[in-house]
This record gives structure tokens, C-alpha cells and sequence, in this order.
């Protein structure tokens, strides 16, 4: 039985992954999507066959009996993309891209689309948001921390601003440059309140690394066959030339892992091709992994609380707590880069205490005189 074509129209009003343009087959059966080609042939359409997998097809022109298109500026300005910056923002490049190419392009084709007022008002927020970034303050899961705060605490600021660089490269599925990016924040930042979370998300961004290694060793065999049946069969000039570039291959293997590693960062990328470079980061990755597990089960977090603690006591003055956390601080996680400056603030505190009662001793003693 064919269906309406107002029930149709009723789901696509009601559908919420179907798009606004459509066609209409001489079937009855209407096809929403995005028209990407309209030529005499047919109709070259992105539609959803579920709400997540999206295909394409053409429809020829003669099976389609009514074609439902989006003005041209409504298709330009969903083309742009979010305009609502991320929630962690290290550098312009967001806002660039959209102040100085996406939104001027759109204006000077589309002059008068309806959008131009929203986009007017988002360019007012991107290019506050950009001028924050410019003179040094990061946005990062939401929250903005100013210029002036990073430079009042360098260590931590900057260990907080690389670990939200990190959870960016592991969301884009960049586990190598998660990875490498770990391993400098470990190297610069060793005592900081954002290493136990950075370990944690290190060993969450191997396991990709070792199904990358894998593969290419589960391959190596295959491709390394192919390789030495092309230099056995090819002839004596064109042997030589295998041979050459095998051992240029080989050398800039050995290259690439040399400028991978030179920023102080251990892991490097998998070469499927060479077997020395696929057994050198298998034994990273084990050693790595084994290390950071055993970083992992130190109480590095429960020093970061007692540190939080002590702050706190020496905030509201209270010298006995103060001193207890700091020193359940330094036994928990010795490293933690913060029990330096509490013992400053503990040993300022107790100066303070001593020099308040030996006046009120002493207040008390010239009464009696």
C-alpha cells in the first residue's frame, strides 16, 4: 500500500535526523537528505538510511517527480559549522578561521540571508574570545583562567594547560601525540596535581598505540615477502634500485624516530615497514606501560588532598591541621611540588602564631605593672 505523501511530509516534520531539502519518487517515496548534485541525469543525494549512517545515491532524473531544495544561504550557514568555541580553548585558531575566512566568505556571498544579525553577534563574542587568547588567558573545560593566575603559578598553570592539550589529541583520536605530550608533561611538570590524571589517560591512549603496532606487525611478514619477491624477480639494474631504496627507507625510519624523539618525548610513530623500528616501540610500550602502572598505585591523589587540606587550614588559621596535612602531604607523594610552598606558608603561620601570643604575654604582663 502506498503511503500518503502528506504522511511523509508529517514525518519529515517530526523526524529529527531528516534534513530540509527532499525528493519525491514517482513510487511515493520521499527522500530527505542533503541534494548534493542536481544534473539531467539524476539526483546525487546524502540521505540517512538510520539516524546515525548516512550514504548517497542518484536517483535518476525520470524516477523523480518532485524536488524540494534549501535557499542557498541556509545550506552556506549550516556549511560553517558550530560557531560556539569548545570548551577548552589553547591557542586561535578556532576563532581564526571563522573571523578572518568562514564568516567574511559567507557575508560577501549571502548579503541578504537572515543570519546576518546572529552572525554579527557571534562575531562579537569570537573576537572577545579571541582577544583574551591573545594576551594570554585559557579557556579550559568551560572555565577561563586569566594571564594574571598563570603567571602567579607557572608550575601548575602550565601542567593544567598541557593536560588539557592532552584530552584534546586523545578526543581526535591522536593517541600518538596524546602519548608524546604525556610524556613531556611528566618531564616538566613531575610534581604537579595534573600528573596521576595524565598518567591515567596515558595507559588509556596505549591501548590504540599497541592495535596500531599490531596490525603492522601481523602485516610486516606479508609486506616484507613482497619486498624481497620484487628483488629477487626484478633485474640486475632494477635490483639495485630496490636495494637503494630499501636502505632509504630504512634510514629515514631511523630519521623520523630520531626527530619524533628529539623534543624529549619516547614514544614515535609505528613504520610498518621496518622491523627493527616495530620491535623498538613494542618494547617502549611495555616498559612504558609497566612504569606508568606502578606510578599509578603510588597515593599521589590523596597527597593532592592532604595539600588542599593544609591550604585550607592555613587560610582559616589553623596552625595544628596545617601542620598534620602537610606532613600526611610529604609522606603520601614526596614529589608533589605544592608541599614546598605550604611548608613556606605553615612555617609564616607559626611565625605569626608565636609573635601574636608572645605580644599578648606581654600585654598581659605591663597590666600587671
Amino acid at each position: 500500500m502506498r503511503i500518503p505523501f502528506v504522511v511523509f511530509l508529517l514525518l519529515a516534520a517530526t523526524t529529527p535526523f531528516l534534513q530540509s531539502e527532499y525528493i519525491q519518487l514517482n513510487d511515493g517515496k520521499v527522500i530527505n537528505g542533503v541534494i548534493l548534485e542536481d544534473t539531467p541525469d539524476g539526483i546525487l543525494m546524502e540521505y540517512y538510511v538510520t539516524p546515525t549512517i548516512r550514504d548517497q545515491k542518484v536517483f535518476p532524473r525520470d524516477h523523480v517527480v518532485r524536488i524540494v531544495k534549501a535557499p542557498a544561504d541556509e545550506k552556506a550557514f549550516k556549511a560553517l559549522g558550530t560557531l560556539v568555541s569548545p570548551k577548552t580553548l589553547l591557542d586561535t585558531s578556532f576563532h581564526d578561521e571563522l573571523i578572518l575566512k568562514k564568516i567574511p566568505k559567507f557575508v560577501s556571498n549571502y548579503p541578504y540571508s537572515s543570519h546576518l544579525a546572529e552572525l554579527r553577534a557571534i562575531l562579537v563574542t569570537l573576537e572577545g574570545e579571541r582577544e583574551r587568547l591573545r594576551i594570554g588567558d585559557r579557556k579550559i573545560n568551560g572555565d577561563w583562567i586569566t594571564a594574571t593566575a598563570i603567571n602567579a603559578d607557572p608550575y601548575e598553570m602550565g601542567a593544567k594547560i598541557k593536560y588539557a592539550e592532552i584530552t584534546e589529541l586523545a578526543a581526535e583520536n591522536n593517541a600518538l601525540g596524546a602519548l608524546q605530550s604525556c610524556e613531556l608533561l611528566e618531564k616538566t611538570y613531575p610534581g604537579s596535581a595534573s600528573l596521576p590524571d595524565t598518567i591515567d589517560l596515558g595507559l588509556t591512549q596505549i591501548i590504540p598505540l599497541q592495535a596500531a603496532l599490531d596490525k603492522a606487525k601481523s602485516d610486516f611478514d606479508v609486506l616484507n615477502k613482497r619486498r624481497e619477491n620484487a628483488l629477487a624477480l626484478a633485474p640486475g639494474d632494477q635490483a639495485i634500485e630496490i636495494k637503494k631504496a630499501i636502505e632509504t627507507e630504512d634510514q629515514n625510519t631511523k630519521t623520523a624516530i630520531k626527530n619524533a624523539l628529539s623534543d624529549g618525548s619516547k614514544f614515535f610513530p609505528v613504520f610498518p615497514n621496518n622491523q627493527e623500528a616495530l620491535d623498538a616501540l613494542q618494547a617502549l610500550i611495555i616498559s612504558e606501560t609497566a612504569r606508568w602502572k606502578l606510578l599509578s598505585k603510588r597515593p599521589m591523589r590523596d597527597g593532592i588532598t592532604a595539600s588542599k587540606n593544609c591550604a585550607s587550614a592555613v587560610n582559616q588559621g589553623d596552625l595544628k591541621t596545617a601542620q598534620e596535612q602537610l606532613a600526611l602531604s610529604e609522606k603520601l607523594w614526596p614529589a608533589n611540588a605544592e608541599n614546598a610552598r605550604l611548608k613556606s606558608l605553615v612555617e609564616g603561620l607559626t611565625k605569626s602564631q608565636a609573635t601574636a601570643e608572645a605580644a599578648k604575654i606581654k600585654a598581659a604582663a605591663d597590666v600587671k605593672k
